[in-house]
């Protein structure tokens, strides 16, 4: 069990490092119906709250991060507001991970217990937990809180640059969010230069993120997401009963 925590922890993450919930503070981000033109806000702002409108809503995410011959892929179908998420992917070993209010629910074939699925309760996990701060889609703020520099280069693509120290500083203390930024931050040669690329659709929504963090010892880690399917409703449904497991106790001392 103790193996799966920092694949999946990595896989879940890189949907949040990216940055859920920039809180840009424009109420106009919660919106895509009327949020105006991306070209008509200033680069580094329609970044920010390109994202913000990104998560309005329900959407699906397909997401990879890659670091010398080692990479994790993962595709999702989520809505923050409801707290639902369902997530495939490899970390290197399939992993699937689903998400109904505080109720976890992890497959993989580290896990030690008898059934395929194990339930965990994200209310008994610790308050720096990785898997707690993976799981909590509204609170994040990610590298998209650090964007200090951008500029528009045409069809919707903008160019620049992030300060993982400060999108730990915005970050939310909740989930150990800003702790996982700080610890990025230290693995970076150059935290305050992070390059990024990022899409905008007409409506103002980001549809697509990639940055690349050069590291002291991994070599570069590179992320790359896509959203897409924005408002389309998302079902999830737990494992069958007879297929799923509570964590024990003893489990939670290692979540």
């Amino acid at each position: 069990m103790r193996r799966l925590i920092p694949a999946l922890s990595i896989a879940l993450a890189v949907t949040l490092v990216s940055g859920c919930g920039t809180n840009s503070g424009d109420p106009a981000a919660s919106s895509s119906s009327a949020a105006p033109a991306a070209s008509k806000v200033e680069p580094t702002a329609a970044v920010k709250q390109g994202m913000d409108r990104s998560l309005a809503g329900p959407l699906t995410m397909d997401a990879s991060v890659k670091a010398g011959n080692q990479s994790i892929t993962m595709s999702g179908k989520m809505d923050p507001a409801a707290r639902t998420l369902h997530l495939t992917g490899k970390a290197p070993e399939p992993i699937e991970a689903r998400l109904i209010g505080d109720a976890a629910y992890l497959k993989s074939d580290s896990l030690d217990g008898e059934k395929p699925w194990m339930k965990i309760d994200l209310t008994k996990l610790r308050p720096n937990s990785s898997l707690r701060q993976s799981f909590d889609l509204k609170s994040q703020t990610g590298l998209i809180g650090g964007v200090v520099s951008a500029q528009e280069v045409g069809g919707g693509r903008y160019t620049g640059v992030a300060d993982l120290e400060k999108a730990a500083e915005a970050a939310s203390g909740e989930a150990g969010m800003r702790e996982g930024l700080e610890s990025t931050a230290k693995l970076a040669k150059d935290p305050k230069a992070v390059p990024f690329e990022a899409t905008l659709d007409a409506d103002g929504r980001l549809t697509a993120l990639s940055y690349t963090i050069a590291t002291k010892k991994l070599g570069d880690l590179v992320t790359e997401m896509r959203m897409s399917d924005f408002g389309k409703p998302v079902t999830v449904d737990a494992p069958p009963a007879s297929d799923t497991e509570a964590a024990s106790e003893e489990m939670y001392k290692f979540l």
